[in-house]
């Protein structure tokens, strides 16, 4: 009897946990960070990064993570300005604004793949690719956008050039403007 007394008492508490932890992690009850507004606590814990990588041409591949203190890590791999690493600063506020851009184009409901073999619908070859992936409070998406694939959402394009004007990306990979692919074959969806 007393052992199962202990039991109970135990699911009890681990189910009340487990409420307090939903219920002070997310919205509508989700274990995802809410991003509208953020502590300074959370801040902290905050790591945004966007890695860009090759396409069959001259798209820049490099990567850049911000974290909640303001440091910027920036990679140069190819066809960018500054090839190797470089450190900078963004100032909180910025980080503050970007996460609330991620929040707006609800990042946490992105699927995480829309590469070329997931892709459904319109399909182009020879594109570049980036990652885009956000840690807050220990918690991580990560999405996958290969740019030939027709069906990933316009947000986003959206959010990953949110995140390179707030890095100042520019600084290091120079006009990436007209860099790009060689050129492209598409088939299939609408």
């Amino acid at each position: 009897m007393f052992l199962q007394e202990i039991f109970v008492v135990g699911l009890l508490i681990a189910g009340l946990s487990g409420l307090g932890i939903k219920s002070t992690l997310g919205q509508s009850g989700n274990l995802t960070p809410d991003l509208s507004s953020i502590s300074d606590a959370d801040l902290a814990t905050l790591t945004i990064q966007l890695e860009r990588t090759g396409c069959f041409g001259s798209c820049p591949a490099y990567s850049i993570t911000m974290h909640g203190d303001g440091r910027v890590e920036y990679s140069g791999k190819s066809y960018v300005k500054e090839v190797g690493t470089r450190e900078g600063t963004i100032d909180t506020d910025k980080i503050r604004t970007l996460t609330s851009v991620f929040a707006k184009m609800r990042f946490w409901g992105i699927a995480e793949d829309y590469s070329a073999a997931k892709c459904k619908g319109r399909m182009c070859t020879d594109m570049a690719t980036s990652i885009t992936r956000l840690t807050i409070k220990g918690v991580t998406h990560s999405v996958k956008h290969y740019y030939g694939c027709g069906s990933a959402p316009k947000s986003l394009f959206d959010i990953e050039s949110a995140i390179d004007k707030s890095a100042n990306s520019e600084q290091w990979t120079g006009d990436v403007s007209k860099a790009g692919p060689y050129g492209t074959s598409c088939s299939g969806g609408n």
